[in-house]
This record gives C-alpha cells, structure tokens and sequence, in this order.
C-alpha cells in the first residue's frame, strides 16, 4: 500500500435527515449513488446497521477494485462508516446534520491503494483528484436521487 489519502465534500439535501440517513446507508443503494461503484454484493445481514459485512468492486480510472467491508459505526440518523480491504483499505465517513428544514450530508474518505493500481492510473495526484470528483459526485447524485422523489 502507499501512502493515506484523504478526500471529502458536503452538501444539503432538502429531505428530513432521517430519510436521507435510511437511503444512504442501506448498502443496496450504493451503486446509484456512488460514481464508480459496480456492485455490493453478499451483504449480510441483510438489515443494515453496525457489523453489516459486504463484498465491493470498484473501477478507477478502468483498474478493477475488489474487496470487503464492513459497517464500524451506526448511529442513526446521524452517522455512518464503513472500513474496507482488498483492492485499497479505506474507511468512509458519512455525517448527516439537520439543517433549517433538509439535511447536510459530509462525506470524508481516507484510503490508501496498492502501488500496483498507482503504477496502471499514473500517480497520486490523479487518483486523489478522480477521488475528490467521485466524492462530490456521490453527493449530487444522492440529492438528485432524493429531492426528484
């Protein structure tokens, strides 16, 4: 692995925060949320809160990315996190905060990733700016996924 890395973005999404903290954290909708994501599989249990263990593949900048997760922390309606491993070990940091009426979502990833998937995309700058653009994209797709409901 090479060195940590850190990416994150905010925004509000005019929905209750309970409902944008459900929609968020249920592994199932990950995919339609999050650029890049291809799947979650074998998510088990199926109920979603702390020790939901999953499977994840991930393509960056065409290098697919494989591996497992887990849910470390839930604590509804306010957090969620999720540490993974295999194809990079990351940990994902999603906080949800009422704000006047919808709800601001922060996301944070730390994430380092095998020097052989920096030596196929090119180096670390590039990936650390594919990341933050996957970052605020996850956000927008989440808030155009919510508010059109």
């Amino acid at each position: 692995m090479v060195g940590l890395a850190k990416v994150g973005s905010s925004l509000k999404i005019n929905k209750p925060i309970e409902e944008v903290f459900d929609y968020f954290a249920d592994l199932h909708n990950g995919p339609a949320i999050i650029p890049n994501l291809i799947e979650n599989t074998n998510i088990v249990p199926d109920k979603t809160g702390r020790g939901q263990k999953f499977n994840w593949r991930y393509n960056l900048a065409g290098v697919d990315l494989t591996g497992d997760g887990i849910v470390t922390r839930y604590e509804r309606p306010n957090l969620v996190e999720y540490k993974t491993t295999g194809g990079g070990v990351s940990t994902w940091i999603y906080k949800f905060d009422e704000d006047d009426g919808g709800t601001k979502v922060t996301v944070e990833v730390d994430y380092e990733l095998p020097e052989g998937v920096l030596k196929k995309i090119g180096n670390a700058s590039v990936v650390d700016k594919l990341n933050q653009h996957s970052a605020e994209g996850m956000l927008k797709n989440l808030k155009t996924i919510l508010e059109e409901t």
